[in-house]
């Protein structure tokens, strides 16, 4: 497809000819051809610019007069050569610099994508290392937490085993459930918290200091007596 400016060359040098630059002469006269309505277009552009209108075109000139017209469109021509060109090299400057300046923008964009994911993977990282670090503290206080409960819970079923040992001397043999009635609501509530609430079940803890020989000893009829000495 034929540019403007190849139109206005096209249409300049059949001008300084002395040829008329109609439509079918134009197109024949570019190498490409192009399309009817595409060089129409830039014709009228080439027209209304240079002030030609083919209805005042004379066609009984002189010599003289035709051959000054031709050097006229000529010149003009040349001029509008020199125009072209200079308008390219211009415009071709303009573009070689945008073309650094984007160059130059890009390798710094890139740079500046290059550090970000450089500080975004350290602080991945950071962070990464900030969970398994919380991952393993979350595991040793859970684990000092269990132990702290074991602790408590052998420190209060002792309280509780004195507390039977108290009550076998004072009132001799008895069994789980009767040790039970007899019991401290403190103590009642103290098994509560523990988790594990006093029951004649649970009191069978007694068989293992009986095992261990402590505290108690076994008597008739599922009764526990205060282990002497």
């Amino acid at each position: 497809m034929p540019s403007e400016f190849t139109v206005f060359l096209v249409a300049d040098a059949m001008l300084a000819k002395g040829e008329r630059p109609s439509l079918r002469r134009v197109r024949e006269a570019i190498p490409t051809g192009g399309s009817p309505r595409e060089v129409c277009k830039h014709l009228r552009a080439w027209r209304k610019k240079r002030g030609y209108n083919p209805k005042l075109e004379p066609t009984d000139m002189s010599k003289a007069m035709k051959e000054a017209g031709q050097a006229l469109a000529m010149d003009l021509w040349k001029q509008a050569k020199r125009e072209a060109t200079q308008t390219f090299a211009r415009e071709r400057e303009a573009a070689a610099t945008m073309a650094a300046d984007d160059k130059h923008d890009r390798e710094h964009l890139i740079g500046m994508v290059e550090t970000l994911q450089a500080e975004n993977a350290a602080l991945a990282a950071r962070a990464k290392a900030a969970e398994d670090e919380g991952v393993r503290v979350q595991a040793r206080l859970a684990k000092v937490e269990n132990q702290l409960d074991r602790f408590r819970a052998e420190e209060f079923w002792d309280r509780v085993m004195q507390e039977i040992a108290e009550l076998l001397v004072e009132r001799g043999p008895l069994t789980p459930t009767e040790i039970l009635s007899e019991l401290r609501a403190v103590t009642l509530r103290g098994a509560t918290l523990h988790k594990e609430p006093l029951t004649p079940g649970t009191l069978k803890k007694m068989d293992v200091r009986v095992f261990h020989g402590r505290y108690f000893e076994p008597r008739d009829e599922g009764r526990y007596a205060r282990k002497a000495g």
